[in-house]
């Protein structure tokens, strides 16, 4: 019975996959292109998997049928992913898309990125994101018509950045990383040495563990993607995670406890970014975000549990910073100056100065200048 079903559904899922190539639009910009043609060669590589299921002679044997259906759920679940991520992407892109795909383009050009240009899609459903396999970036619908949480974009530019295999460019800043990451884990190792020394508390070796595997899994990448957006971008990306963290933030001061989380803490995240700020000579801006910051803070009316110190101790924050800074530069990417005029950088910037110098009149402001930035965008000026 299983082997009679799997030959009618595995069939029919190459069909479901061939129809989905061909619904990848032809009539797209040449921006893109990347995503279809990785889109059309992820399908391909799934069809050729579901023949070599239907037709191979050992999956003739009853015995391999097990097998054979984990390995059909497996080409299930890509093919899903593909169709409800990469080719909607595509299948639904529009103006705000086309818009937000020239607009990042441009500021890739502008830092002289050093790889694949990503595709923008509004289609997020959980603030910005990016899939790196597939250099695709999602945002939230509306995202286009806004200024002042676009510096969030150059923070997913840089997770294509870490993990691209085999590129000598990109090699410089991935060897910064895991040397960073090494210097992370050896301070939670070391820490945990002590409490097995001292014969602590039990729970507290759980929670050196869920910080182990936080800094290994997750946290460092967020921080070196933090500093790359400071770095290209300057006060603005400062600014809007402060604007994230007011709006949709929980306690900036949070820890685990037992468990991982993807995310550090968001007082640790504006403290590397402040280190960030100051490394490359913007010491000024970077004292009135502190001013800022701290108000803020106060307003939540939240303190640091001494745990939170001795997860984020600021020695390691400076030492991230530093090697971030010299990895970004070590691939060549423009870094920031204050006196840019005409980027998209200073373009974002400008758009938190007016949202600080008159904050009842900014949205009235900002609704023009996004349209004075896409008109000039389309005519091919900088400057709005």
């Amino acid at each position: 019975m299983i082997a009679r079903y799997l030959a009618g559904s595995i069939g029919q899922l190459v069909e479901r996959a061939r129809a989905m190539i061909g619904q990848i639009p032809r009539d797209l910009p040449r921006n893109y292109d990347t995503l279809a043609e990785r889109s059309r060669r992820q399908i391909n590589d799934a069809i050729d998997d579901l023949r070599f299921l239907l037709d191979d002679p050992v999956f003739t044997d009853e015995r391999f049928q097990p097998e054979r259906l984990r390995k059909f759920k497996r080409v299930v679940s890509e093919l899903d992913f593909l169709e409800n991520v990469a080719i909607a992407a595509l299948k639904k892109a529009q103006k705000e898309d086309h818009r937000l795909n020239t607009f990042l383009e441009r500021a890739c050009h502008e830092i002289a990125y050093p790889g694949v240009i990503p595709v923008v899609t509004t289609l997020s459903q959980a603030y910005f994101h990016i899939y790196p396999h597939l250099r695709l970036l999602c945002v939230p619908l509306v995202e286009g018509q806004f200024l002042l949480h676009l510096p969030d974009l150059y923070h997913e530019l840089a997770h294509p950045l870490l993990v691209e295999p085999d590129d000598p460019l990109l090699e410089p800043l991935q060897q910064r990383f895991a040397a960073c990451s090494g210097v992370c884990l050896g301070y939670v190792q070391g820490e945990q040495a002590k409490e097995e020394r001292r014969n602590g508390p039990e729970r507290t070796r759980y929670v050196l563990q869920a910080w182990e595997s936080s800094w290994a899994k997750y946290w460092l990448t967020e921080f070196f993607c933090d500093l790359f957006a400071v770095f290209c971008v300057g006060p603005a990306f400062v600014w809007s995670h402060l604007h994230l963290a007011m709006k949709r933030g929980g306690d900036p001061y949070a820890t685990p406890d037992f468990s991982a989380t993807m995310h550090p803490a968001d007082d640790a995240r504006m403290s590397v970014m402040l280190q960030g700020l100051e490394l490359i000579g913007l010491a000024e801006e970077s004292a009135r975000i502190v001013s800022a910051w701290s108000s803020l803070l106060g307003t939540l009316g939240v303190r640091p549990e001494s745990e939170y110190t001795w997860c984020y101790p600021k020695s390691l924050l400076k030492q991230i910073a530093e090697h971030a800074l010299q990895g970004t530069q070590d691939i060549q990417t423009r870094i920031f100056r204050s006196d840019d005029t005409g980027t998209a950088a200073s373009e974002m910037n400008r758009a938190w100065e007016k949202f600080w110098s008159d904050p009842v009149a900014f949205p009235a402001w900002e609704r023009e200048a996004v349209e004075r930035l896409f008109k000039s965008q389309a005519s091919g000026g900088a400057s709005c």
